[in-house]
């Protein structure tokens, strides 16, 4: 195979050589790589450390060890992962259940997404210049801390400042998921784990209605109650995610290459099977040139768009579920137990379309088949009323499938330690925004149908349909160039050696193909 590699440190076109070899599906001997000897002010992949460390592959790349190492992965990272992303997602549906109505629910709703909005461009920076999952490990532990302070606030005021502070705090979780998944994953396994972390907000949407049913069951109802309900639901749930916080910080690696799960034979095997996702394992290079390639590249804001537009209607799911099921004709009480099936759905439609696509390899096509029960359900909210407009509610759980798919396709297919993160910086951004305009949709004054809010939603779910197509042509398009390009140069067209962890970004890197 023929790749092209950029000598790091230089703006000029890539240097063109020759790649010896590569590793085959098949179990069939491998040489070792060329070391590469790296100097003080190299801007290179992390991997190429690793590399030199471990010396390559120099067994067979087997089908069973590598199953076996899978296994292995999976069981050290995807817990943790899992858990603080169902605690993040719980955490932010929380104030739902406290004693905040009308237009104040709203801005205490939204200024959490401002306090994400203003540390984003910060994160872009630290969560490359610290030890990843350190820097993950003390954000959650003071986010937790956070939460827990919010069962002391009394007043409207305080319930605002710790709403902020939380977002603050939250601003680098999806970016460091993102590099998590990219770090540890192949292309084709990415996905999937996508699926499986992201599905547990299902989870605790389910989680979140139970306890705050049993909470308002058994201590509502008790006046000689030291707290109230909502008082014991924020001190649970802080206290448990700074104790996960801190559990964290022991247990996670911040990269393959200091992983101490691995053995140093485990760790060349885990580069070779990543060798083919192009980028390497992370560098703490920063790169103004990649901030400048994401800027402009029309990708980017493909997917931004994505995020906001969707995130607008995103108070169905989180903030808004129990008030928009209460003006179906249901009491506060049953509305508690009745958002949760929404979380059952969206479990089962995560993970089995995003296994789908992992075995087809056909991302996008299994969102858009994501997209449509929740393009029916849109308008069945807006047209009906009770059991109707209530299964109406619950397809629409299938819309996050398409979270996944972008959030997978930004570990998939932007290379570049820099470029990565400024890509998933800039969908939290428009994250924060639509989330930011998702709760003034849901005006008073349109109380109890919310009539506009649920007409837009139906516009936004086509829109945003539409946008995924459209990525999936620019990938194709660009797929077919560098074939093209890679047919007409023949036996011209050469590669150097480990050209994968040079931190190239997937357009500096013309061997570089794109997931669909």
């Amino acid at each position: 195979m023929a790749d092209i590699v950029e000598k790091p440190g230089h703006d000029h076109p890539p240097e063109v050589k020759e790649k010896t070899g590569s590793i085959p599906s098949d179990p069939e001997p491998v040489r070792a790589p060329t070391p590469v000897k790296l100097g003080p002010t190299n801007d290179g992949d992390a991997a190429l450390d690793l590399l030199n460390e471990t010396g390559g592959l120099t067994t067979p790349l087997d089908p069973e060890r590598n199953k076996r190492l899978i296994r292995r992965i999976d069981a050290h990272i995807m817990p943790l992962i899992c858990i603080v992303y169902f605690l993040q997602y719980i955490d932010k549906t929380a104030i739902s259940y406290a004693s905040v109505t009308g237009n104040e629910f709203n801005w205490v709703a939204s200024i959490f997404f401002f306090g994400q909005l203003a540390f984003e461009f910060p994160t872009i920076r630290l969560i490359q210049m610290f030890p990843l999952a350190k820097y993950v490990s003390v954000n959650v532990t003071l986010w937790g801390a956070t939460l827990a302070c919010m069962a002391a606030c009394h007043n409207y005021s305080g319930l605002l400042a710790c709403r902020f502070f939380l977002g603050v705090l939250e601003a680098a979780i999806v970016p460091a998921w993102v590099l998590f998944t990219s770090q540890w994953y192949t292309k084709e396994e990415q996905a999937f784990r996508v699926g499986i972390w992201f599905s547990v907000c299902g989870a605790a949407q389910m989680f979140g209605g139970y306890f705050a049913y049993g909470v308002a069951t058994h201590v509502g109802s008790d006046p000689d109650a030291k707290l109230l309900g909502w008082q014991i639901i924020f001190l649970f749930l802080g206290l448990l995610t700074a104790c996960v916080g801190v559990t964290f910080w022991f247990i996670m690696p911040d990269s393959p290459a200091v992983a101490g799960f691995l053995s140093k034979e485990e760790k060349g095997l885990h580069l070779e099977r990543i060798r083919g996702n192009e980028q390497g394992i992370g560098s703490q290079a920063f790169k103004w040139k990649h901030v400048r390639e994401a800027l402009t590249d029309v990708m980017t804001w493909l997917y931004a768009f994505w995020i906001f537009a969707a995130n607008i209607p995103n108070s169905i799911a989180t903030s808004f579920g129990n008030i928009l099921v209460k003006g179906m004709g249901y009491t506060s009480h049953e509305s508690l137990l009745l958002v949760t099936p929404l979380g059952a759905w969206e479990i089962v439609a995560l993970v089995g379309l995003t296994y789908g696509a992992m075995k087809t390899r056909q991302r996008l096509y299994f969102c858009v088949l994501g997209h449509l029960p929740a393009i029916i359900g849109a308008i069945l909210m807006a047209t009906t009323e009770k059991v109707p407009a209530l299964i109406g509610y619950y397809t629409s759980g299938g819309i996050p499938i398409g979270w996944t798919t972008i959030l997978g396709l930004q570990s998939s297919n932007v290379a570049g330690s820099t470029k990565k993160i400024t890509v998933a910086c800039i969908g939290t951004i428009a994250y924060t925004v639509g989330n930011i305009i998702s709760p003034h949709t849901f005006q008073a004054g349109d109380a109890p149908r919310y009539l506009p809010a649920k007409i837009s939603i139906c516009i936004i779910y086509f829109l945003i349909t539409v946008d995924l197509l459209v990525m999936r042509w620019v990938f194709v398009r660009r797929n077919q160039q560098r074939d093209q390009e890679k047919a007409e140069r023949g036996d011209s067209y050469r590669v150097e050696d480990n050209h994968e962890f040079f931190d190239l970004t997937d357009l500096e890197n013309r061997e570089f193909r794109y997931e669909l």
